[in-house]
């Protein structure tokens, strides 16, 4: 359902209980419009203006154009016809041909034969961080340990499943014996600290491929060899509907998180948060930002009200966001809400912190600042 859809009906609901109590109700009584719809990628900021503020980006996903069709801002689509880039780091500079850092939403088919996919296909390898979450479906990921297995782990990634892929892991490819499919369309999202390059193995030793999203050869700083690798990693993999459960969250009354990963020497943290049925923010929590940190969040399900403002002196404008907007707090960017209820039927939305710019290494996360 589009958002201006879902918009309609809280907002008749809310007219109705402003005319039932006269205006007297307190959980559902403003009456906010969605944020204007974003046809190009957000620019993140890295470092911040100690002097100035940001705002508060919005995107509206499904309304959001593919990448490489008309309307839409990035010509070449990164991972194939389904992928729309919705975020994107300005390190590579304005109109770079190989974006370094980019968050990119995709929904991947359902398999369509009864025939496995041939044997013996080969692993891969980035030379940078990445990590995604599912939002529906599932997909199948095999995850070797050596450049040469044949026969390693296949991982079901389901609704709810955390990837922390860190330089170097290995993963891809397709086993010797037996194999998997995916059953459902695979809706995720997916995040490149990196400018998207992808690094085969070769087999007994034979040379790899590397091959970059320009055409051209590994830009500086890049191996792209796999037999000079010292060391492969190993991901991080968690089924939050499994084996996380909800816990009261510490830090503001009365919401409820997931920790799905956090590091604090790197500087990264992911959770879920989840606000119950007519929240309000508790005192001292209407406003908050933080000096250096960006925290990009994705809405899971659910609808509320986040507000805008300019700066601290401003009150302030509502938006209704719901289910697959893309939220972004730069630096210097106040997150908050205003009086009254947050959300008329709750919500619960992922939350990605970086430290510092948007690559691990920048950590510990800084104390988040309270306006109020």
């Amino acid at each position: 359902m589009s958002i201006s859809a879902f918009a309609r009906k809280p907002a008749l609901k809310s007219l109705f209980f402003v005319a039932l109590l006269g205006g007297a109700s307190a959980a559902w009584a403003q009456v906010a419009p969605p944020p204007p719809d974003a046809t190009r990628p957000i620019v993140a900021t890295l470092k911040p203006d100690p002097k100035g503020w940001g705002q508060i980006g919005f995107v509206n996903v499904p309304k959001f154009p593919f990448d490489g069709t008309p309307g839409s801002a990035i010509k070449k689509p990164p991972l194939g016809p389904t992928s729309k880039t919705i975020f994107q780091s300005p390190e590579a500079g304005p109109d770079s041909t190989l974006p370094v850092g980019q968050l990119i939403h995709l929904q991947y088919q359902p398999t369509f034969s009864s025939k496995m996919p041939p044997p013996a296909g080969v692993s891969h390898y980035h030379e940078f961080h990445e990590w995604g979450y599912t939002l529906r479906g599932d997909a199948i990921m095999p995850e070797p340990v050596h450049p040469d297995q044949v026969n390693g782990m296949y991982y079901r990634k389901k609704e709810g499943g955390w990837l922390s892929r860190p330089p170097y892991s290995l993963h891809g490819g397709s086993l010797g014996i037996g194999g998997l499919r995916n059953q459902l369309p695979y809706d995720l999202i997916i995040f490149e600290e990196g400018d998207g390059h992808v690094i085969n193995v070769g087999r007994d030793g034979e040379p790899g491929t590397y091959r970059g999203r320009d055409g051209g050869p590994p830009p500086p700083g890049v191996v792209g060899d796999y037999r000079k690798v010292e060391e492969f990693t190993r991901p991080w993999l968690l089924d939050s509907t499994r084996d996380v459960d909800w816990e009261e969250d510490r830090e503001v009354p009365g919401r409820f998180v997931k920790w799905l990963d956090d590091s604090r020497k790197a500087g990264f943290r992911s959770r879920l948060v989840k606000i119950p049925p007519g929240w309000k923010a508790p005192s001292g929590w209407n406003r908050t930002y933080y000096e250096h940190a960006n925290v990009m969040r994705y809405m899971v399900w659910g609808e509320m009200n986040v507000w805008r403002f300019k700066d601290p002196k401003d009150a302030g404008s509502p938006y209704l966001v719901g289910e697959d907007y893309f939220i972004y707090q730069p630096p210097r960017t106040i997150w908050g809400y205003g009086p009254g209820a947050v959300t008329e039927r709750g919500a619960i939305w992922l939350e990605v912190t970086y430290a510092r710019g948007l690559k691990h290494g920048g950590g510990p996360i800084e104390a988040v600042k309270r306006l109020d």
